[in-house]
């Protein structure tokens, strides 16, 4: 018994310093977030290029990219397909950041809570202007170098759930093919 007390303490300090840390992450970058969503000087060009930055150095973008797809996707296309999806689901979910986060006008975020469940940090926070607020949860991942974006869940909307279904159906239309997809993401 008093070896799991042990275990369980330190179990529990580790976590706690884990929490911490992806606690001070989360404020350092959504201040940096939001002084990008609520610059009104520059060109829409400059601000354009702070959105592509962010999103590079804060989400696990390949791995959203690869988990939309599927093993089976994956293992039937080539490199150069692979590479090109990539590009074009990069250039996607910048623009995709950069549309909604250009409709909110001094914006807030706050920080609610940590949790960790299967080594993936939920963080719990809202976002707020003026006129309205909104809960947001952000899944995110320690890579052992810095902590990485999986996922945004807005008002119990999942960001990665709604993009699967969606990429699904357009290769299920196409029967599998990527490149199909690649022009639909394109288009959009």
């Amino acid at each position: 018994m008093k070896y799991l007390l042990i275990i369980f303490g330190v179990v529990f300090s580790f976590s706690t310093i884990q929490a911490s840390e992806v606690s001070e992450w989360f404020e350092k970058e959504s201040s940096q977030f939001l002084e990008i969503i609520n610059n009104d000087e520059g060109t829409e060009s400059d601000n354009y290029e702070k959105y592509k930055y962010f999103i590079n150095k804060n989400f696990a973008i390949k791995s959203i990219a690869y988990g939309l797809i599927g093993e089976n996707i994956i293992n039937s296309s080539s490199k150069e397909e692979l590479s090109i999806y990539l590009d074009v689901f990069t250039d996607y979910l910048i623009k995709t950041i950069y549309k909604l986060a250009n409709t909110n006008t001094s914006s807030s975020i706050t920080l609610k809570d940590v949790d960790i469940k299967d080594n993936i940090f939920i963080i719990k926070s809202e976002i707020s202007d003026k006129k309205s607020s909104a809960n947001l949860y952000w899944k995110v991942i320690d890579t052992g170098t810095s902590f990485k974006i999986i996922d945004v869940i807005v008002e119990n909307t999942s960001y990665f759930v709604t993009k699967k279904s969606e990429f699904n159906k357009i290769l299920r239309k196409n029967r599998g093919n990527l490149e199909a997809l690649i022009n639909e993401i394109q288009k959009i």
